[in-house]
This record gives structure tokens, sequence and C-alpha cells, in this order.
């Protein structure tokens, strides 16, 4: 007999086989051993998912997922407060609860934070527009929260889905939030980065503080605390796409003037550097990509910054160019 979980997971979850090859960014993944795991990012090998493990099943834990027990991986809820893990503590329990990742998985080059994992670990996945019309369906707070955001933004609905736990269908006990994807060109999707921020900036009661910080690509409307992501529709635009990369130094320091923001609201991010030194030494069209999306949308074009992190050599069809990739938001600080 089917239990909640069971009729959820029949109504959500798509089979590997609709993937035909290609994982988007922001994609849940249900595994074979009923653990739920988050992919981010573009560059997923054959075979592979670039991603981390979100929720795993285990006895008592404190998370409810439609009547089974499971533990988190990235948060943690005690003393009537949410409290966030660093990317590091993620992957060292990673690798302590599911021993068998040490075996199989590798860390992502360009998502410094997140493992390759076999797709044959995994059970389907979860699309972000079929489960935007589920939701819509089932739950009239969230039919009312999107349309709102959607109207808000001047974003069609068509071109918009959900992630985070909305994606397999639940609503978090704990949380008021709505992890809405955002699809468009990137000129599209910069274009309402800008209106969001200017929402935020110019009525405080739109402001997100959440894990201590203030969050300027969230905003709240009409009660309802809206959390964007955006997707490269065209993939052809996305800066690191069908790279290769040569690791050139394993720890360099960079300093460098922002020149470009309109590629860090995807992840992993992307900002061109102008004025820059590595090492001490003078260099052109170089490229910092961070792999964390803690500090997503929150740079500014001709913002001074002083990055550590892995010198690298980024190849595409038509060039090649130096890069550094960043794994962790403390590594990228204001040089003044």
């Amino acid at each position: 007999m089917k239990d909640r979980f069971d009729e959820m997971m029949e109504k959500f979850l798509v089979p590997l086989s609709e993937l035909r090859g290609r994982v988007t960014d922001c994609t849940y993944f249900l595994r074979k051993d009923g653990s739920l795991a988050f992919a981010q990012g573009y560059y997923h090998p054959p075979g592979m998912i670039s991603g981390k493990i979100v929720y795993y099943p285990k006895k008592g834990g404190w998370v409810d997922i439609f009547g089974r027990s499971y533990e988190c991986l990235h948060k943690e809820y005690r003393d009537g407060k949410m409290y966030s893990f660093t990317n590091p503590d993620q992957i060292k329990k990673h690798y302590e609860i599911f021993p068998d990742l040490v075996r199989t998985a590798h860390g992502a080059p360009l998502i410094k934070n997140n493992l390759l994992m076999p797709l044959e670990d995994f059970m389907g996945f979860f699309s972000p527009r079929r489960s935007i019309d589920l939701c819509m369906d089932l739950y009239p707070k969230i039919r009312n929260g999107v349309t709102a955001a959607s109207e808000l933004l001047g974003a069609p609905l068509r071109k918009m889905g959900l992630t985070g736990s909305l994606q397999y269908g639940r609503i978090e006990e704990h949380d008021d939030d709505t992890d809405i994807i955002f699809y468009g060109t990137v000129e599209e999707n910069y274009s309402l980065m800008q209106k969001i921020r200017t929402l935020v900036r110019e009525d405080p009661k739109r402001h997100v503080y959440e894990f201590g910080k203030f969050w300027p690509l969230r905003l709240y409307n009409g009660g309802i605390l809206v959390c964007p992501f955006f997707i490269y529709e065209n993939e052809a635009e996305n800066p690191l796409g069908n790279c290769s990369i040569t690791s050139l130094k394993p720890q360099a320091s960079v300093t460098g003037r922002v020149a470009d923001i309109r590629h860090t609201i995807y992840m992993p991010l992307v900002l061109p550097l102008e004025n820059v030194t590595v090492d001490g030494e003078r260099r052109e069209n170089f490229i910092l990509i961070i792999s964390d999306s803690y500090v997503r949308g929150e740079f500014e074009v001709g913002q001074r910054l002083r990055t550590t992190g892995e010198l690298v050599r980024i190849e595409k069809r038509g060039g090649a160019f130096d890069a550094m990739i960043a794994a962790n938001n403390w590594d990228v600080q204001a040089a003044g």
C-alpha cells in the first residue's frame, strides 16, 4: 500500500530518460536510497551529476518529508532558529554518512563545493516547470505567490519554474519562502535582476535577512518570501559552456576590478575582471569564477576584489583564457 511519500513521488518524479543527456542547474534528484540531491551549474559529465545530497532518510531525523523522517546536510533547525553549514562541513558530512561516495564521487572542477555523483545511483528527477504547474494546482498559497511575483516582475509564467522543496511538492514547515526559477536570455535575466534590486532598495519592508546576512536578490511580496534563481534559457550564452579546464596553480591571489555582473546570478558566478594582478603580476582578459551561491548577485561594476583560489586555464572553441576558481564566499573580499 502506498504511503504519502510514494504518492507524491509518483506525482512529481520524472524518469531519468527524460533528461535526454542534459542536466539543468537547480534540479533535485531522488537517489535509490531515498536521499534527495541538488544538481548545480552546467558542468555535468556524461553519466554524472554535479551536486550535493541535501536530505537523507534517518530514523528520528528532524525533517518530515511526506511522513518519512529525514536529516539535512546543509542546515539545521534548533532553538527556534535555522542555521546553515559551511560548504566544507557539508562535504565532510557527505563522506562520513555516505562512505560509498569516497569511492565513486569526485570533486567537480567548476563547482568546487559539489561532488560528481553517478546517475546510476538515482531513480529520477523533478522538473522545475512541471512542478510549478503541480504546486499551483495543489497549494493556493503557492499559486497566489507565484502569480503575484509574475505580475510584480513582469515575468511570464511560461518562463518560470520552482526549485527548493517545492520542486518535489513539499512546503517546508519552518520556511515561508518560494524558490522561483526564471528562464531567459542573459539580458532578460539581467533586467529582472536589476528590477529586483531596485524594488528591494526602494522598500525596506521587502528586505530579507537570513543566516545572519542581508540578501539583495530576495524580497517579500504580499507576505511571501520570493527567492529568485536564474537559468540560461539558451546555454550557448553560458561563458563556460563546453569548456575544458587545466589547473595551473592550486593556490593563487588575484586583485582586480569587476567589469561585468551579468553572469553573477548563475552557478557558478562568472565575473570578468580588469586592472588585474595575479600574485603581483599584471594580467589581461582575466575571469573570476565563484562556486558559492552565498554571494550570487551581490557584486557591482567597478568594485575592486581580492580573491584567493585555484588558477586555471579555460579552453573553449574559439579561444582560451586564464581564470581563478574561488570555492567559498570568504575567499572573495572587497579590496577597497
